[in-house]
């Protein structure tokens, strides 16, 4: 009878053994099935990146990078208010105590628009000093100039007006007096206003004189293209022995031509000009934001050839 106990005491052991090594063996299988089953998720969600249409997704639903950032700056002489547009001391009192003059103009150029903020110093008889405006700018919208009829225009250019300077008093209720303008147009800053045609006879500046429907003149044309303005290239006192720009400050005109030829190589680029006719002084500084993570990555400057010493 002990023998029968003995031997029932053993089997149920055995019986208690296996099954706690059952509850462990399916624990662990229920483990590795699930541990097998996220690795095929993760293999086919790698795969699916290679589909091109969920990759416009994300590349739609991503953020929309920042790829140019402009800063406009202009100044007027004396010679621009006498001569070119012959304000009188009369429309100078009013321009000085109702007009705001341009501070600077910056662009943030987005993949999908642009981005302008605008400061403005105030006139004298208010007691602040700079105002700023932003302005979103999208180019596919209907912005473009319309006919005196009402109409839209045939040739629909897109235009954003930056900055406005009414250069006298309105003669009249309802009627607009002569005003200077600055306008992005045509990815391009333009400066408009009325002129006397005897400047245009002796003006340097190429982009001068191309008439407007309104009867303002271009005075000043910047196609924000670093190939068109190329000719305006100069060192930026701002960025001097600079290693951003590679090309540090060298006055020499070999080594001005140099830069030039290698401006590719350079994330940010300063330009300038001056017409002493018309009595417009105006800068550009670029930055390229493009160039800047290609620069960052490879750090390569396209240097000159190099005489070998020996031939």
């Amino acid at each position: 009878m002990d023998v029968l106990w003995t031997g029932l005491g053993i089997a149920l052991i055995v019986v208690f053994v296996f099954f706690v090594l059952a509850q462990h063996w399916r624990q662990l299988l229920r483990q590795q099935s699930r541990a097998i089953r996220q690795l095929a998720e993760r293999i086919h969600g790698i795969e699916d990146m290679a589909d091109p249409q969920l990759r416009r997704r994300l590349g739609d639903a991503a953020p929309v990078p920042l790829e140019q950032v402009f800063n406009f700056s202009l100044r007027l002489s004396e010679e621009f208010w006498r001569e070119t547009e012959r304000v009188s001391e009369v429309d100078r009192r009013f321009i000085h105590e109702y007009g705001s003059f341009l501070a600077s103009v910056k662009l943030e150029r987005w993949r999908s628009h642009t981005v302008a903020t605008v400061s403005e110093i105030l006139p004298a008889r208010k007691s602040a000093s700079l105002q700023t405006r932003t302005l979103d700018f999208y180019p596919n919208a209907a912005n473009g100039r319309r006919d005196p009829g009402g109409g839209p225009s045939e040739d629909v250019v897109d235009e954003l007006l930056l900055w406005e300077l009414a250069l006298a008093r309105p003669s009249a209720p309802g009627l607009r007096p002569p005003a200077l303008e600055l306008l992005l147009r045509d990815n391009a800053l333009e400066l408009r206003g009325p002129f006397f045609f005897g400047v245009a006879e002796v003006s340097g500046n190429r982009h001068f004189g191309s008439s407007q429907p309104d009867g303002a003149e271009t005075l000043l044309r910047l196609p924000l293209d670093a190939k068109e303005l190329s000719e305006y290239l100069r060192d930026d006192p701002g960025l001097a022995g600079d290693a951003a720009c590679a090309g540090g400050n060298r006055s020499e005109k070999g080594a001005a031509n140099s830069q030039r030829t290698n401006s590719t190589a350079c994330w940010q680029a300063f330009y300038s000009g001056c017409d002493e006719t018309l009595g417009i002084e105006w800068e550009l500084r670029v930055r390229d934001l493009g160039k800047k993570a290609e620069w960052e990555r490879w750090r390569i400057w396209e240097s000159g050839a190099v005489r070998a010493g020996n031939d």
